[in-house]
């Protein structure tokens, strides 16, 4: 039966392909260019799952494709059927048809008809590549097709300046559930001394033998698995982005921010539950977080001034409960609630628009004045401090500005001294004294050996920081955001004895993108004006190049359309679990170049159109 799994994903890939090449004039063909693969996959899926319950029931893996291997090393991809990817995939491809099918009306005419349905498509096949996920590897590359397919939906309407503004930010803090995964990956590579499995974390025996002289490891990698299920589920204090990506069309909010998506954070704790639930001050805490994000939620919701707020607050809520479930090993509970709340949620965002008129003509014709009764000085004072907190969403949003990103400007604005030129300069010295270190010299031997890849690592940090708060030079800071890559390969060769062909796919990669992107911006730079300064709207009459563009930054970037994916993963399983200062710089690197390189994107092709003759959304729009 596990031969039938690699259907589940080539369905919705195929289907994704053909709508690419479908005109843009054709509708019907759009439409049915995603519908067909998702008829196709609930059929399937209920067929194989009905087989699957009445004859076999047992745990079904596969690993199909070994992309690179080394002797202790292998990357492969790995497919996982139970439980829980069935109750995911029924769930997902009904969803997704009946959205498919309200969108076809919906967004009927509309300019970009096409694109919608591509980029629904995009995240379908995402989803399917996560739930059926057997790894972290595995998953992960759906993890970063549904970031991009995030971004590009939210910004949907890109002549906006909110939606643009929102999905930028929606995007940065999801590299954060990015460096996670990425997090967990290397401490487990280290942990286990191989690419396990979820079917190996499930294994008790395997498990007590890896885990009973490596508690700190165990600590901070259950955290970091945590750290990027709360950042995709929105938990506190990440759960501000949530109500801001309503700001794409009402049918993908609806399947994406109000019942898929959302819920990928919950499907990665029960993945990964054997693993950290080993751990009671793990549990305790993930008790506490969905506690506390219940309660958060729920207040925020009752003070929400748009329906599409207060039903994503009310989902939030529902979803720290789950978090509780799960940590106290409820499994089926959890997935009962997770398949409820992602159907309740998807009809109350659809019906939106329909109840706030209600609501509206409700108030019209049967208000009437609220009597509160007498209440002491305290309760009073409480109630107006949990009103005001509300309103202000728990300052979660200045929090995570105040110390996380204002820190990085600062210390990238110290740093405008750091040109492009003198950058290129430093990059040479640097560059040249590292390869004939590396190729002429035995460099183990070397005093300061141990130095230079924290040194390297420093320097291509401090280009990303640079590259982040430029404002004025796009192509500059492009040229930083390649360099940076080149500094990386020199920290991690650096670092241990390996084949050399390790860092060719990760450059190859690199390289490939960093040409096209930069030559997109040179030649535009050659019709237009543009900058970092504001949204320029380049990609209304430029959307070849703005199409080319996006495809070079995401790569560059490290999405799965280029060896620098796998090259990323092959390097960082190098750095050795002594080296947290290390990890720390190239996670930091990994996170603040993903934003620059979309930040690149998104002020130089979206936002409201500079040019007078075009119409322009100002930012209360």
């Amino acid at each position: 039966m596990e031969y039938f799994l690699p259907l589940f994903l080539i369905i919705p890939f195929i289907g994704f392909l053909i709508g690419l090449v479908i005109s843009r004039q054709n509708e019907n063909g759009i439409f049915l260019s995603m519908l067909i693969p998702v008829v196709l996959q609930i059929i399937l899926g209920i067929g194989f799952t009905l087989y699957w319950v009445l004859f076999d029931r047992s745990v079904l893996n596969i690993k199909e494709i070994t992309l690179y291997k080394t002797s202790d090393y292998s990357f492969f991809i790995d497919l996982l059927f139970d439980k829980v990817t069935a109750i995911y995939l029924l769930m997902s491809s009904i969803l997704t048809f009946m959205i498919t099918v309200f969108s076809r009306s919906y967004m009927h005419k509309d300019g970009g008809y096409k694109r919608y349905f591509n980029n629904m498509m995009l995240y379908f096949f995402g989803v399917q590549v996560i739930i059926f996920s057997g790894n972290f590897e595995t998953m992960f590359i759906g993890w970063e097709i549904l970031g991009i397919s995030s971004f590009l939906l939210i910004a949907y309407y890109r002549d906006r300046y909110l939606p643009v503004r929102n999905a930028f930010k929606v995007f940065s803090i999801y590299r954060l559930a990015d460096i996670g995964i990425l997090l967990a990956m290397w401490l487990l590579h280290h942990l286990f001394h191989e690419n396990v499995t979820f079917v190996q974390l499930q294994n008790a025996e395997f498990m007590q033998h890896h885990l009973i002289h490596n508690s700190d490891v165990i600590l901070v990698a259950s955290f970091a698995i945590i750290l990027a299920a709360s950042v995709k589920s929105a938990q506190f204090p990440f759960s501000s982005w949530l109500p801001r990506a309503m700001e794409g069309p009402t049918p993908s909010s609806s399947i994406f921010y109000g019942s898929i998506a959302v819920h990928i954070g919950v499907y990665l704790m029960l993945r990964t539950y054997p693993f950290w639930s080993s751990v009671l001050f793990v549990q305790i805490n993930v008790i506490l977080l969905g506690l506390f994000t219940a309660f958060v939620s729920s207040t925020i919701a009752r003070v929400q001034n748009s329906i599409k707020g207060q039903i994503a607050y009310s989902s939030l809520a529902q979803i720290g409960i789950m978090m509780v479930e799960v940590a106290l090993g409820f499994e089926n509970l959890a997935l009962i609630h997770l398949t409820g709340n992602a159907f309740l949620r998807s009809y109350q965002l659809l019906i939106s628009p329909s109840i706030v008129t209600y609501k509206l003509r409700d108030q019209f014709f049967n208000t009437s004045l609220r009597r509160d009764g007498a209440q002491s000085k305290w309760q009073t004072k409480l109630y107006n401090t949990m009103y005001v907190l509300a309103l202000k969403e728990f300052y979660m949003d200045n929090y995570i500005y105040k110390y996380f990103w204002f820190p990085f400007k600062n210390i990238g604005g110290k740093l405008s001294s750091l040109s492009t030129k003198k950058a290129i300069f430093i990059f040479l010295i640097t560059g040249v004294t590292g390869f004939v270190l590396y190729v002429f010299l035995d460099y183990s031997r070397l005093s300061f050996q141990s130095y230079l890849p924290n040194f390297f690592g420093c320097v291509a940090l401090a280009f990303v920081l640079r590259a982040f708060t430029i404002r004025k030079h796009p192509f500059g800071a492009w040229i930083l955001l390649v360099l940076n890559h080149f500094l990386i390969a020199f920290a991690v060769s650096f670092n241990e004895h390996f084949d050399g062909i390790e860092t060719v796919f990760y450059l190859s990669g690199v390289a490939f993108s960093g040409l096209i992107g930069g030559g997109v911006l040179y030649k535009l730079n050659k019709q237009e004006t543009f900058s970092l300064d504001n949204y320029f709207g380049h990609a209304i009459e430029h959307k070849n190049k703005a199409i080319l563009f996006l495809l070079s930054a995401i790569a560059l970037g490290g999405f799965p359309i280029t060896t620098t994916f796998l090259g990323e993963d092959l390097l960082f399983s190098h750095v050795h679990l002594n080296q947290p200062f290390l990890m720390t710089i190239l996670a930091l690197n990994y996170v603040i170049s993903g934003i620059s390189i979309m930040r690149i994107y998104s002020r130089v092709f979206l936002g409201p159109n500079h040019k007078w003759y075009r119409p322009e959304a100002r930012r209360s729009a």
